[in-house]
């Protein structure tokens, strides 16, 4: 049985010792419980300019829906507190049939019963013990234990573990050579933890929240202390975290989230770590700055990348034809040049109310190692292959080009919502395809094609920047564990 307990944040003393007793109870009835901390509701009351993104936190419950949770317990006195009744109605009833108990009273919902003078610790054991009732029907008494105080040495140790998790996490490197090695340094710091990426960052407004991606890749594994290896990172429906998740017992989910975009989550063994006000907030904010470390590296080894390959161009003969006029002289596909100024004027054109414009970056991933290899002549061909392929789905009413050696961009404008999903699935099958073609040697591309509603004051720049951040993304993703 699975239960979620949908809490605010571990720093309020009261809610922290919930979650102890409904632990407690849940590991001595066999209960797997999953702790989700969101903050609180962002309201006209709390909303500041200065915490824009606040809001962002709360997207964590949104890994409920599709989980497989046999009921919930919601702290909805302190995640809606300020916020309006009418609010904290929606926010429970998003939750559908789905057995669920409040720990305050709210009108049309059922309350965890206790006495007035009832505990904070005492109130999670009734929560588990009533929530199995109202899910199974039977009766079940968790055995009582009493709550120890955290000693001085305790709290001394966890934050050493923390201190030297932060010192790890910005000097890990998680390239295929050293993967094993920086996992295994992280031992020391944790019990139990999962990290997560998205398969791709994903954008969550305040106005129109965000859907959940259906695909997830967990990177890193620390089980009972021991660091999983590179071949336990494993790509999985995000549906099935929980299902496929190795830590046994409470655990709590934490997602990680830079401004409006959000890049996966973590969930981590619940022990007495959790007791240290902001412990949660510290992690989370260490593996952040961690993933933009990483990203950071990856973003200069690939700017010496290009570099390197501009200078390999420019020492082809005929190389300097390629950044005069508009036209690409080996695919016959607008050059960067050519392909920026037919963008600007597709876009002035056709971009307008009840119109979406699609973006894409294609990445010849394999091309530098064909051009080594197998020498230039079997470099162009591979590239002019690709050019083929993206004539074939994009389709004349797109403008595609050649912008760099090994990358192609292109724009459609379309009336058809959703257009880009189309393309993906298409994309996927044409790189599918390309890969069993009969070479001798593998031309994988790696894409990213967004969709975009029509806006006054979008601009072709910042499409072109969300698309090109996705495609770094997903090179990132392609090398982890490589």
């Amino acid at each position: 049985m699975r239960v979620g307990l949908l809490i605010s944040e571990f720093k309020d003393n009261n809610t922290c010792d919930i979650c102890l007793g409904a632990d407690a109870a849940a590991r001595d009835l066999g209960v797997e419980l999953v702790i989700f901390p969101g903050k609180v509701m962002i309201t006209d009351k709390n909303y500041s300019e200065e915490r824009a993104y606040d809001y962002q936190y709360q997207a964590v419950y949104d890994y409920i829906y599709e989980a497989g949770f046999d009921g919930l317990i919601v702290d909805i006195e302190h995640i809606g507190n300020k916020a309006p009744i009418l609010k904290k109605e929606a926010f429970l009833k998003q939750f559908g049939k789905k057995p669920l108990l409040t720990l305050s009273n709210m009108e049309g919902f059922e309350c965890v019963s206790y006495a007035k003078d009832t505990d904070s610790y005492e109130k999670g054991f009734l929560a588990i013990e009533q929530i199995i009732r109202k899910i199974s029907g039977n009766e079940v008494k968790a055995k009582r234990q009493k709550i120890n105080s955290l000693s001085k040495e305790s709290i001394i140790n966890i934050i050493g573990k923390t201190a030297r998790f932060s010192e790890i996490a910005s000097q890990a490197n998680y390239s295929k050579e050293n993967y094993d090695e920086s996992v295994k340094k992280m031992e020391k710091c944790f019990d139990n933890i999962e990290v997560f990426f998205l398969e791709n960052p994903q954008i969550c407004s305040l106005k129109k929240g965000w859907n959940v991606p259906k695909h997830c890749k967990r990177i890193i594994i620390i089980k009972d202390g021991k660091a999983g290896k590179k071949e336990k990172i494993k790509d999985m429906e995000t549906s099935d975290i929980f299902d496929l998740s190795e830590i046994k017992g409470t655990k709590v989910i934490r997602n990680i989230f830079r401004k409006d975009k959000q890049y996966g989550f973590f969930i981590m063994g619940f022990d007495d770590s959790f007791r240290i006000e902001n412990y949660d907030d510290l992690i989370t904010g260490i593996i952040l700055s961690s993933i933009r470390i990483n990203f950071l590296k990856k973003f200069l080894y690939d700017t010496e990348k290009e570099l390197t390959q501009c200078q390999e161009e420019l020492a082809r003969d005929g190389s300097v034809l390629d950044h005069i006029g508009d036209e690409d002289y080996l695919t016959d596909l607008p050059n960067r040049r050519g392909f920026f100024a037919k963008a600007y004027d597709l876009l002035k054109s056709d971009f307008k109310e009840g119109t979406y414009a699609v973006v894409a970056y294609i990445d010849m991933d394999s091309l530098k190692n064909i051009n080594t290899i197998h020498g230039h002549d079997e470099g162009d061909n591979a590239v002019k292959r690709v050019a083929e392929i993206l004539k074939e789905v994009f389709g004349e009413n797109s403008v595609c080009g050649r912008i760099r050696g090994d990358e192609f961009a292109v724009i459609e404008v379309t009336t058809e919502e959703d257009k880009a999903e189309e393309l993906r699935t298409e994309m996927a099958r044409q790189n599918n395809k390309l890969l069993m073609d009969n070479t001798k040697y593998l031309n994988h591309l790696i894409y990213s094609i967004c969709e975009f509603d029509y806006e006054e004051s979008l601009s072709l720049r910042e499409m072109l920047k969300e698309t090109d951040d996705n495609l770094k993304n997903m090179r990132r993703m392609e090398t982890i564990g490589k």
